[in-house]
């Protein structure tokens, strides 16, 4: 009767406290939680007996919300949290966990990036790349301190962790994947891998840590520098008196404490200062006083209104300026086509008129040309008149006729031929057979060469192939050439008139090879009297009354063909023409 009036009176007592709520980062679980910070919460139980502090576990989400919303009096948080709701909400701290080393140093928190020890791998640049669990991008020790270390190693964080898998809490799973070989590395806080391996829950022997920082006063395998340890603080909803009695509790904590060896710690001390987690969050990008670069860019912008509204009437110049040079290009375009347009016309003009040139060289040839049907024609027609008059059989007529018929044809196409080579026309291509192009040609000049007494020959190697041409204006080019040989072979008769078995020849030479076609034109003439200058650029000639305008109309009609016309000396006298086709 006694036991059970003495449990109700502490009951009423209990019921008759005021609740304090301690909110507490659970990174292994609730239960884990509990049994690493309960006995913290029986220890201000029993030194501050007018309130009762109760421990809620929670998550980093869940921690956010309830300084945010005020559903906890106190938190228990890493340094890493601390930083991030103390800079962005009025929290008080009170105390600094210390952790068990001799020097009951305060620096405690770190990442481990712990591999396999079968694995090859031995450095940062090993795993750089690979599957890695990690707890969070938010989590200070479970990932953001290796990430800021493998930023200070000179490598590109993105690419370390391109392939990383946050898992969240509780923090056992990620080493739990590296054992399962879903990973190849997990990023987890100091002191895990030891405590786990403590617990029974992993195989010693079986883990590596990379990169090591060696610390005598430090029992755990870390891969970078120490950070300060958990925190005590006060939100707004909790009470500044009650604060101060936390504070002083919490200094006076034993080392051997039940309440100090289960949050594996030696007790507490004054709070730490957070600056170098402050630098390690500026660096990364992530402190929360940090505003966007758009904000920071508005702030300037209204700093410094003299430079914007420079930058911006600079703009509007260098529009206009470049508005304006779009006019003057455009306006020059139109201009130069407008040029080009007349060049081209000029061109086709001067094309034409070099043509008529040559048909007034020609004409001499051209009258012999005619006047040979023309006379055959009269004497058949008189032939045909007698043998009428002496009534000739119908066909001896028939005969005559069919004479006469033959040199009308003739003659005709002589005079089709004239009119080919003085058509003014547009560039029309269409395939050629060459040799007869050359046999129609030779026809026009045949008269010019019986009179000069030059004698022409020609050659054929190769398979004969038709070639796209402009058939007017190769024709041009094949009488402007034979000309020029003729010329040259006159000229030398008459410097060497001493010599009486001088023959003048010419010479074409079709060759036909795989896709190409040459025409060489020989002539045993004056050669080339040109020493520097091309005979094909304009207004070069060596005629007294030559424009030099015809070896230079037929490098255009040549190269307007894809082809080549190169001019040549040969030996021991004379020049030789090389026309270069493709087909």
């Amino acid at each position: 009767m006694a036991l059970g009036v003495l449990s109700l009176n502490v009951q009423a007592k209990t019921e008759d406290k005021t609740t304090i709520d301690v909110g507490v980062l659970a990174i292994r679980g609730n239960l884990s939680a509990e049994q690493r910070w309960q006995p913290t919460m029986h220890w201000l139980n029993q030194q501050i007996e007018d309130v009762q502090f109760v421990l809620h576990p929670l998550d980093l989400e869940g921690m956010t919300n309830a300084v945010k919303q005020q559903t906890m009096d106190f938190i228990l948080t890493n340094p890493g949290q601390a930083v991030r709701l103390g800079r962005q909400y009025a929290l008080a701290w009170i105390a600094t966990l210390t952790s068990r080393k001799p020097d009951s140093s305060n620096y405690a928190i770190g990442s481990a990036l712990v591999v396999l020890a079968n694995s090859p791998y031995q450095t940062f640049q090993d795993v750089s790349g690979l599957p890695l669990a990690a707890v969070s991008e938010q989590a200070f020790g479970g990932y953001l301190t290796l990430r800021y270390q493998v930023a200070q190693q000179g490598l590109n964080p993105n690419d370390f962790f391109s392939d990383v898998r946050y898992l969240g809490f509780p923090i056992d799973a990620n080493l739990y994947q590296l054992r399962d070989h879903n990973v190849d590395a997990a990023v987890v806080p100091a002191c895990l891998l030891e405590n786990m391996i403590k617990e029974g829950l992993l195989e010693d022997g079986k883990y590596r840590v990379l990169n090591q920082q060696h610390s005598d006063d430090f029992s755990c395998q870390v891969s970078t520098p120490l950070y300060p340890n958990w925190s005590f603080a006060k939100t707004e909803r909790g009470s500044s008196a009650l604060a101060k009695k936390i504070s002083r509790a919490l200094l006076t904590m034993p080392a051997d404490s039940t309440a100090a060896i289960a949050s594996g710690a030696s007790g507490w001390t004054s709070p730490e200062s957070l600056l170098s987690i402050d630098k390690l969050y500026q660096a990364l990008d992530l402190h929360p006083l940090q505003q966007a670069w758009w904000k920071e860019a508005l702030r300037w912008l209204r700093n410094h209104q003299e430079w914007v509204w420079g930058g911006f009437i600079l703009f509007i110049v260098l529009n206009a300026y470049h508005f304006w040079l779009e006019y003057r290009f455009s306006r020059s375009k139109k201009e130069l086509e407008q040029a080009l347009h007349r060049l081209k016309d000029k061109s086709e003009q001067l094309e034409h008129s070099q043509r008529v040139a040559i048909v007034g060289e020609l004409g001499s040839s051209l009258a012999h040309e005619i006047n040979q049907p023309l006379a055959a024609i009269r004497n058949y027609s008189e032939g045909g008149l007698l043998r009428l008059a002496k009534k000739r059989p119908h066909e001896d007529i028939t005969l005559v006729f069919e004479k006469i018929q033959s040199q009308v044809e003739r003659a005709d196409a002589i005079v089709r031929r004239l009119r080919m080579l003085i058509k003014k026309r547009s560039v029309e291509k269409q395939l050629c057979n060459i040799e007869q192009l050359l046999d129609d040609t030779m026809e026009l000049m045949n008269f010019r060469l019986q009179k000069q007494d030059v004698m022409l020959s020609r050659r054929l190697e190769g398979e004969v192939v038709s070639v796209e041409v402009d058939v007017v204006g190769f024709q041009q080019v094949i009488v402007n050439v034979v000309n020029n040989a003729i010329d040259a072979c006159v000229e030398h008769r008459s410097r060497q008139s001493l010599t009486l078995n001088y023959q003048a020849e010419i010479e074409i030479h079709t060759e036909y090879r795989q896709g190409t076609m040459c025409i060489h034109v020989h002539d045993n003439g004056t050669g080339l009297v040109f020493d520097n200058e091309n005979p094909t650029d304009a207004f070069v000639s060596s005629k007294s009354d030559g424009l030099g305008l015809g070896l230079a109309i037929c490098r255009d009609v040549v190269e307007m063909h894809r082809g080549d016309i190169q001019i040549q000396s040969i030996t021991p006298r004379g020049c030789e023409v090389i026309i270069t086709l493709p087909y």
